[in-house]
């Protein structure tokens, strides 16, 4: 672990995407991946346009939803998903 209380082995300040579904609270997090080139990505599982696309703080994306965290040791080019905020993720 990081630092107390953040899972990550990442840096807290470690550059995240989301989608502003997300973002803005209108949707929960379906969708995590951890690009091959280390990116984080955490998104809603809907549709997206380019301009949806915002940059966070790994810590910030860790902060919205903390069942993340559970994610932290994810390899490089897997992704994970869920129907629904209280499901189990299913990772590929």
């Amino acid at each position: 672990m990081s630092m107390k209380g953040f899972p990550f082995e990442d840096l807290p300040n470690t550059a995240a995407f989301v989608c502003c579904h997300v973002l803005n609270g209108e949707k929960p997090i379906l969708r995590v991946s951890h690009d091959e080139d280390g990116y984080w990505q955490f998104l809603c599982g809907g549709e997206h346009k380019t301009e949806d696309a915002k940059i966070i703080s790994l810590k910030a994306a860790y902060e919205i939803d903390t069942s993340t965290g559970g994610l932290s040791d994810m390899e490089y080019g897997k992704t994970a998903e869920r129907k629904n905020k209280e499901s189990d993720r299913i990772i590929f």
